[in-house]
């Protein structure tokens, strides 16, 4: 069965956002109680769902519908956790989910550039498709959709609405701009995108209540897969240079790895999404960036950065060599990418009081501590050596 959602997916001085004012919500319908009695989580054994769900049974009295396709990655015997293992497709099963959950998260995409343009059908179905059915219904029963879109609809760069070139990626005031169409790297931008249209409309125009998220480049334990061990293919860039230095083999870092990313922990975006879920009020109808504007930084920097947490837990390992490769010999032709991607964070201080602060280095030692955990043993058959700091 093809998997649907078992994926989901710094300048040193914080600059002052210009504009990004927040527009007045949807006119939706509200929902019938402030603190829902039931939540479904869709992609629950992906990375984010499985920090996800643990978060919602702390914080809210509430049962929780997980679904996925598995459920290696979330904790198991968490309390008022129902785990529903199917597909989105399976007859029945999205009607029987919006019939009960006040609020549904949509966490399911396939999110790795890998796939962008070797499967990208495939992408395009389970970023759209899959989905358009899930919100006509919530808006025929008025459930709260919370989607977890990306900040790659807004592409190769940042673009005021003017079409000047801007600083950052904001919400409300950044046009979208993609590649050509036969840079088939896009397909996953787009196809996000036009479901957020999708939910726009529906939301303005038939009374869906609904938030839109925007993560950017979110980290942390268990993240993604390790080839060979227990997936197949290319991983996101932090498990794959992961997957190196356990393997001893080189960094590989596309194009020079001077792209840049502002890169999140997980534990602070799942605080995000707990606050949108707190205040319906300022965030239905909305659109929100969530990700750490303090920390951009070159996928280079995060090469070295990630070597040195992995050589304070194992300073006896081989430290291996960055080397670089070409974006078409890594990825295939078709591949394109964005230089920068530094989100406006005006909308999410304003209206959820969230300020992450967590810094990069701060972020790795315990991603590493998770792989040497879950990998180490399995790819060299041989048990850990505890060592100083080791995990």
């Amino acid at each position: 069965m093809r998997p649907k959602f078992s994926v989901p997916v710094s300048t040193d001085k914080p600059r002052r956002d210009r504009g990004s004012a927040a527009r007045a919500p949807a006119k939706v319908m509200p929902l019938p109680n402030s603190r829902p009695s039931r939540i479904a989580v869709l992609g629950a054994g992906g990375f984010i769902g499985s920090h996800l769900v643990p978060g919602l049974v702390a914080a809210l009295d509430a049962q929780i519908d997980a679904v996925d396709l598995t459920f290696d990655k979330l904790a198991p015997g968490l309390p008022r956790v129902n785990r529903i293992q199917a597909s989105l497709s399976d007859p029945g099963l999205l009607d029987e989910i919006t019939a009960r959950a006040e609020i549904v998260f949509s966490l399911t995409a396939l999110c790795n550039p890998a796939l962008y343009n070797t499967r990208p059908l495939e992408v395009i179905d389970a970023s759209y498709t899959d989905l358009v059915p899930l919100v006509r219904l919530c808006a025929e029963r008025r459930r709260w959709l919370i989607h977890l879109s990306t900040c790659e609809v807004y592409g190769l760069f940042a673009l005021a609405a003017s079409g000047r070139p801007a600083q950052r990626m904001d919400e409300e005031r950044s046009a979208l701009c993609l590649g050509p169409i036969h840079r088939e790297r896009w397909t996953y931008a787009a196809a996000k995108q036009l479901l957020e249209r999708v939910i726009w409309a529906y939301g303005h125009h038939h009374g869906l209540p609904f938030t839109v998220v925007r993560p950017f480049n979110v980290i942390g334990p268990r993240m993604d897969f390790i080839p060979g061990v227990d997936g197949e293919g290319i991983p996101r860039v932090l498990a794959a240079f992961m997957h190196a230095l356990l393997a001893g083999q080189d960094l590989i870092l596309v194009d020079g790895g001077r792209q840049r990313r502002s890169f999140l922990a997980v534990d602070e975006f799942v605080d995000g999404l707990l606050r949108i879920v707190e205040r319906p009020d300022r965030c239905q109808g909305q659109i929100f960036n969530l990700g750490n504007d303090r920390n951009d930084v070159s996928i280079r920097t995060l090469a070295g950065s990630l070597l040195s947490a992995f050589h304070a837990q194992r300073p006896a390992a081989p430290l291996p060599r960055m080397r670089t490769q070409s974006a078409a010999a890594f990825y295939g032709a078709g591949y394109d990418d964005s230089r920068v991607r530094i989100p406006a964070m005006t909308k999410a201080r304003s209206l959820l009081g969230w300020r992450p602060r967590m810094a990069l280095d701060e972020m790795l030692p315990p991603i590493v501590a998770d792989y040497l955990e879950r990998y180490e043993a399995r790819m060299t058959g041989e048990p850990r050596i505890a060592v100083p700091g080791s995990p």
